[in-house]
């Protein structure tokens, strides 16, 4: 799994909103970097949480689940 397009993503400031497409065919949109858990660490991915803003809503994505990250119109993909 390539990480490095999700954690400069998660980490670019200013911070900009992007949408993590599932293999399923599924899109997550992560709307702030607040939303966005990687656990246990970003060393030992196990799973992300993405939150939507407002509401006590959540999606839990598995590594294998992850296809590709858009942002600006770009596509990253993460496998």
């Amino acid at each position: 799994m390539n990480w490095e397009p999700l954690f400069s993503a998660i980490d670019s400031r200013p911070f900009r909103p992007f949408v993590l497409s599932l293999t399923g065919g599924e899109q997550i949109a992560v709307t702030h970097p607040d939303n966005l858990f990687v656990l246990p660490t970003r060393q030992k991915v196990n799973h992300i949480e993405v939150y939507e803003t407002g509401t006590d809503k959540f999606t839990i994505i598995y590594p294998e689940a992850l296809a590709a990250l858009h942002m600006g119109g770009q596509r990253a993909s993460l496998t």
